[in-house]
């Protein structure tokens, strides 16, 4: 009896514990982006565009949107996910050696590259609702333009892969029998004032 009644108090007291874990404002990931979607609207605007699942730059960037919600800075979330992801500077030259390598038949290059950005959810539509600079690059501009307003987060990232894409992608695949991949994250998160942004990274890999 006495067991049982030490259980029952272990057992509210974890569950007291994850109550208070779940109030407050900035405590966690309130939304998440759907890779399935950002795929539909990439092929609905005639791209070929392959996107990937990368689980680790997933589990980075959701770890540094926390980051953001517990009160880090916009530019601290970015240079974390940027060092995590090997997308510094430095890493970047040593690709480039990679890849001048690559097209000497010396190594085959599989180079990756990266963008992280930082949008206040409220102000997605009235900031973005253009498509800004990828409703004019590139040859899936037309689309870009068809899928006014860029409101979702979904079609934000969409933007970013067909930019890409109709740009240096339609350069680069099918050159020495190399293509580009896309792997795309997202996640929403409430900062400690009550503010929510999205959290989104996109990595381009030449292989």
């Amino acid at each position: 009896m006495k067991c049982k009644k030490l259980l029952a108090l272990v057992m509210a007291a974890v569950l007291s514990v994850s109550m208070l874990t779940a109030c407050g404002g900035g405590s966690g990931v309130k939304d998440t982006l759907s890779t399935t979607q950002v795929e539909s609207l990439v092929e609905a605007a005639g791209s070929d565009a392959v996107i990937s699942h990368n689980s680790t730059m997933n589990n980075i960037v959701r770890a540094a949107a926390q980051d953001l919600a517990n009160g880090s800075s916009q530019r601290t979330v970015r240079n974390t996910i940027t060092n995590k992801m090997g997308w510094g500077i430095v890493s970047q030259v040593q690709n480039f050696i990679s890849q001048f390598l690559g097209s000497l038949g010396i190594l085959t290059p599989n180079v990756s590259t990266g963008l992280v950005q930082i949008v206040q959810a409220d102000q997605l539509e009235a900031s973005l609702s253009s498509g800004g600079v990828a409703s004019k690059l590139g040859a899936y501009k037309d689309k870009v333009a068809e899928m006014r307003p860029i409101n979702t987060a979904e079609k934000f990232m969409a933007t970013l892969v067909l930019a890409s894409d109709g740009t240096l992608g339609q350069a680069i695949n099918g050159e020495n029998g190399l293509g580009m991949t896309y792997s795309v994250s997202g996640y929403e998160v409430e900062d400690p004032n009550g503010v929510d942004y999205w959290v989104f990274a996109i990595e381009v890999t030449l292989s």
